[in-house]
């Protein structure tokens, strides 16, 4: 009890409401303070909505909350930060776990209460001797209908009527009987937001009871009513949003996106000219290279084609016998190419 009395005074006139004026630091409250309730920043503080009720949630981990006087600028700090800031808090991402949590929780508690209503509200079984009771009814409305049945066969059509009204009076009593033994003492329903049981003889709000009007009004203005109905609204809210910044955030990163595409292609063709200019010596003392050694080439080619024609020519002639004789058959044979490799060919 004194605990929660100071966490109130704690609440209300911060924690150096007992520091001589003097002495006090004077610090103005952050929306960072460890103290700071960072479910209230956001939204809501679950566990202050069921104080005093059935789903109490405990006490919160934070002490400061929206009736602290500096709150008001507390929140203001938190709202005028960027969405990027409040991202990287985490605070929403927080609430939404532990709202969650508590949803599926509620949603659990919630079809184990309607199981036991559904099963309290089932009609009841007859005892043996209200079963023969409501028999011996129906058996007798039988044999009324039969009998109203064979005076008509007669021609007894007065007789038949007034015997007929009999049955139909017989067997609206074996219907309240029936009804009157077998109904259960009262009638369950479960509240979808927040679990409770729900007493009722007639779900037609016309035919409830002074009473039973009664009862809806207050668990329609109940704090667990609210308080829950609260939390479910406060958490599709806050996902409704997420999702449209999350749609949002592509369309306008798209720009962004496109412009770096094209600054890193302008890069790359930039790049590219520069590695072209750098190499374009190499290519030059490669080229001249090249046709340094293509002339080097074809002077050797011609040197040694020349000097296998002449060592050709001489062995011929020294096989011919030289003279004339082998001129003559030289100028009358058709001229070979070039290069020995051809002569031999």
């Amino acid at each position: 009890m004194v605990d929660a009395f100071r966490n109130m005074l704690d609440e209300l006139m911060g924690k150096e409401r007992d520091v001589p004026l003097g002495k006090r630091q004077n610090k103005p409250l952050e929306f960072d303070d460890p103290a700071v309730c960072k479910y209230e920043l956001v939204a809501l503080c679950p566990n202050r909505l069921f104080r005093n009720t059935k789903s109490d949630l405990g006490s919160c981990g934070f002490t400061i909350h929206d009736d602290h006087l500096e709150w008001p600028n507390v929140k203001e700090q938190w709202d005028k930060l960027p969405q990027r800031d409040k991202d990287r808090h985490t605070y929403e991402r927080d609430l939404i776990r532990y709202m969650e949590q508590l949803i599926r929780d509620m949603d659990a508690k919630i079809r184990k209460n309607k199981e036991r209503a559904e099963a309290e509200s089932r009609p009841k079984v007859l005892k043996v001797d209200d079963q023969r009771r409501v028999d011996e009814i129906k058996m007798r409305q039988a044999e009324l209908v039969a009998r109203a049945a064979q005076l008509g066969e007669e021609g007894d059509v007065d007789g038949a009527l007034e015997v007929t009204k009999q049955a139909e009076a017989v067997g609206r009593q074996h219907d309240t009987l029936y009804k009157q033994l077998t109904e259960p003492e009262r009638t369950m329903t479960v509240c979808d937001i927040c679990g409770v049981f729900i007493n009722s003889t007639d779900n037609d709000q016309r035919r409830l009871t002074p009473g039973e009007l009664k009862a809806r009004e207050d668990h329609l203005t109940g704090k667990q009513y609210l308080g829950w109905k609260k939390i479910r609204e406060t958490y599709a809210d806050i996902m409704k949003a997420r999702d449209e910044r999350m749609r949002g955030g592509p369309a306008e990163a798209e720009p962004r996106r496109r412009s770096s595409s094209r600054d890193y292609r302008e890069r790359e063709r930039e790049g590219g000219r520069e590695r072209e200019r750098e190499r374009e010596p190499e290519r030059e003392r490669v080229r001249e290279r090249g046709s340094s050694r293509d002339y080097r080439g074809r002077d050797e080619r011609d040197y040694r084609g020349s000097r296998d024609r002449d060592y050709h020519d001489r062995d011929r002639r020294d096989r011919h016998g030289g003279g004339r004789d082998y001129d003559r058959e030289r100028e009358r044979s058709p001229r070979r190419g070039s290069s020995g490799r051809d002569y031999r060919r």
